[in-house]
């Protein structure tokens, strides 16, 4: 009788045993979620600017591209003019006057822009300097290193002579056809060439986001104090 009543709890113990192992819940193992990442749309800078320019030396009826050079620079003693030409040849001729050629320039562009300078070298006490100018209202800004001056011949075209535009003077119709550097008395403290830049643009997104100029419309030489 005892064996059997053994052998009937063995078979209880038995069966409750696997009734626990069959209802006890299977953990699932929850693969880790990934982040959906934001997608970053870089953005894409096209320059539709088409306009060439270029910096020129003018003799007769004959414009000469400058190129980077070095030339003693002593100061207030003028260095150079330069004209502003809307071409990238080496050398561009014209027939009759002058100005006038120069005016059929600036309406043979259809698009509305900007003309811009930019001087730019390094100085022994004062770091880089990048001058920006668009109009004559900062153009004496580093005159203690290098002054500039801008010039309408366009708009002067029967004076014999006639000085740099003022501010009080600039306005829409203003040509800025020519400008002319003239080291000041702290020239010895630069230490680097000059960068000298003519450029052009049409809308904001000509500069990055620091400001720099970031077109195709831009020509540079560097002159060096000899």
């Amino acid at each position: 009788m005892k064996k059997i009543v053994l052998l009937i709890g063995v078979i209880f113990c038995l069966t409750g045993c696997l009734d626990v192992f069959k209802s006890k819940p299977v953990k699932q193992i929850e693969e880790p979620k990934t982040e959906e990442k934001e997608e970053i749309v870089e953005e894409v800078y096209e320059d539709n600017n088409q306009i060439k320019v270029g910096l020129y030396d003018n003799t007769g009826n004959k414009f000469n591209i400058y190129k980077s050079y070095n030339k003693k620079m002593s100061p207030d003693v003028d260095l150079d003019y330069y004209q502003i030409v809307f071409s990238d040849d080496e050398e561009v001729t014209f027939s009759g006057n002058r100005e006038d050629y120069i005016k059929s320039l600036w309406d043979g562009i259809e698009t509305p822009f900007t003309l811009g300078i930019i001087l730019e070298y390094e100085t022994k006490n004062d770091g880089l300097i990048k001058h920006v100018i668009y109009k004559p209202d900062n153009t004496l800004q580093y005159q203690d290193y290098i002054g500039v001056y801008l010039y309408d011949a366009v708009s002067h075209k029967y004076d014999k002579w006639y000085s740099h535009i003022t501010p009080e003077e600039f306005n829409d119709n203003t040509y800025i056809t020519s400008f002319k550097i003239t080291p000041g008395s702290r020239i010895e403290e630069i230490t680097s060439p000059i960068k000298v830049s003519v450029f052009t643009y049409d809308t904001e997104d000509d500069f990055d986001k620091d400001g720099n100029y970031r077109g195709n419309s831009i020509y540079t030489i560097e002159i060096t104090n000899s």
